[in-house]
């Protein structure tokens, strides 16, 4: 009777020992897919960074014509000869300012995406990381229970289980 249910007390260390495992392991591959997928988000939202500076730097582009039209029509009405002199300053600096603007809004649309290729390339690496910390885990706790049966096996063969030491802690 005794070696039954000392069995069958193995076999819940054993059961609930697989369970942490698994559950250890499954924490980590989750772990690694939520990682994996903020990744896939930061790489869009680099992607859209970079498209939306390029379309925002034509935009500017486009205007700076549209300026440099109004400013050629209402110099043209005053008389003004549109081609030369001042008038072409302006125009050079009109497209000057606009084409600074257009080059600074792509430098800085770069400069976004590559920050968050590199949260993309840290979410990735935190997933990885979670992931074999769950493998360890699991791992570690396979072990311990089985120390701790091999332990209380021992105890049992020597005839020590469930007794208490004497006063002095010499048993």
């Amino acid at each position: 009777m005794a070696v039954t249910a000392a069995m069958a007390a193995y076999a819940l260390v054993a059961g609930a020992t697989a369970y942490s495992a698994y559950s250890s392991i499954q924490s980590g591959k989750q772990a690694n897919l939520n990682a994996e997928a903020q990744s896939d988000q930061a790489k869009l939202d680099a992607d859209t960074a970079a498209s939306a500076a390029v379309v925002q730097a034509d935009r500017i582009r486009r205007l700076a014509r549209n300026q440099v039209s109004e400013a050629n029509a209402s110099l043209a009405a005053s008389g003004v000869e549109v081609g030369a002199g001042t008038a072409l300053n302006i125009n050079e600096e009109i497209t000057g300012n606009a084409e600074e603007d257009a080059a600074l809004t792509i430098f800085n649309g770069r400069n976004q995406a590559s920050r968050l290729n590199t949260d993309a390339s840290n979410y990735k690496l935190a997933g990885s990381q979670a992931k074999a910390a769950g493998y360890s885990q699991a791992i570690g706790t396979v072990l311990q229970s089985g120390a701790q049966a091999g332990m209380a096996w021992k105890a049992s063969a020597a005839g020590r289980n469930g007794t208490v030491a004497p006063a002095g802690g010499n048993g």
